[in-house]
């Protein structure tokens, strides 16, 4: 059951985005398509996905006070900065589909995604603008981590990582965005210093929780839901955390197949029975186990923060049933 948060808002969500993305010619129709809001013809959609992070920002400053009308151009170009930065992962992991439908890559070449990319990144901005040229400032700054983060993400893939670069690297990637929804809504809010302190750790601690799912899924998630197979990040030598996990326990000999498989250049998947293989010793060492307790333990975090949030019980319940759906998620 998709929790009440991310239903709420959803309509004003895709009017904000439809507005912002209106215009004439090929790259305002190409990013219209790749937020869910046209085919690839043009015919209006909603698929535009769970809409988390304008969700967060809207549900936080609508709990601290705030009205929406305050908090919906910076909800929306948040939303703006992270559909640019999927355009571009697209493009740098040559991921075909995104969402069950063709990237946008595939559709209209590299670069000219790119400069759709480009194009989505500056609409953020001067849409985050009409909140306020703070909130405009917080998701820049929120930007560059996400940036710094998939810097960190791609150098990883040429060298050994331990599980503390990992997550240092994830609070960069994944939890720079999320950290700046909440603080967007307490932005909004006008919230004290030490309330937006709050926030911003929540933040971080939803966003590993958040991380580490999606790691497990990529590797034990059901075909049936995810539309790719079991393993499929292993097929692509993604060191998520289930890897780095697996490096630090094997011994020697283990190590060294290991090394082999995930130091292939030759960009071809990883064979079947290799990724069988790596799922066998990940069960045997309890790769899997591991993990799942490291997203228990950022729930509980979570949820221990919230404590410090001035929302009320309804709020308060309200938000500890979004952060379950998301570290128990299928999807």
């Amino acid at each position: 059951m998709i929790p009440a948060i991310l239903e709420r808002y959803r309509g004003a969500i895709e009017g904000r985005l439809s507005r912002a993305l209106d215009g004439d010619g090929p790259l305002r129709s190409i990013l219209r398509y790749h937020v869910g809001l046209e085919d690839e013809d043009g015919t209006p959609t909603h698929v535009t996905g769970k809409l988390l992070r304008p969700s967060l920002v809207l549900f936080v400053a609508e709990q601290l006070g705030a009205g929406l009308d305050a908090a919906l151009p910076s909800a929306v170009g948040l939303e703006l900065i992270h559909g640019f930065s999927l355009i571009h992962d697209d493009i740098q992991d040559r991921d075909r589909t995104r969402r069950g439908r063709p990237a946008v890559w595939t559709i209209v070449g590299v670069e000219q995604a790119i400069n759709a990319g480009d194009l989505m990144h500056a609409l953020a901005i001067a849409t985050a603008l009409e909140s306020s040229s703070a909130a405009a400032g917080r998701l820049v700054e929120a930007t560059r981590e996400m940036i710094e983060g998939q810097c960190r993400d791609l150098e990883f893939e040429h060298r050994g990582i331990t599980a503390d670069e990992y997550l240092s690297m994830i609070d960069r990637k994944t939890g720079g965005l999320l950290r700046c929804a909440f603080d967007l809504g307490g932005l909004a809010a006008g919230v004290n210093g030490r309330v937006r302190s709050s926030l911003t750790a929540l933040g971080q601690a939803v966003g590993r929780a958040f991380q580490i799912q999606d790691d497990l899924l990529g590797i034990w998630g059901r075909d049936d839901v995810l539309g790719k197979a079991t393993g499929s990040d292993i097929r692509r030598r993604k060191k998520t955390l289930p890897v780095v996990l697996l490096f630090e326990r094997v011994g020697a000999d283990d190590r060294a197949k290991l090394e082999e498989i995930y130091g292939a250049r030759d960009g071809a998947e990883v064979a079947e029975e290799s990724v069988a293989w790596v799922i066998g010793r990940m069960d045997e060492l309890g790769v899997r186990g591991a993990c799942e307790a490291m997203v228990q333990r950022y729930v509980d975090d979570a949820t221990g923060r919230l404590r410090q949030i001035p929302f009320s019980d309804d709020a308060r319940s309200q938000m500890e049933e979004l952060i379950a759906f998301l570290a128990r998620r299928e999807k």
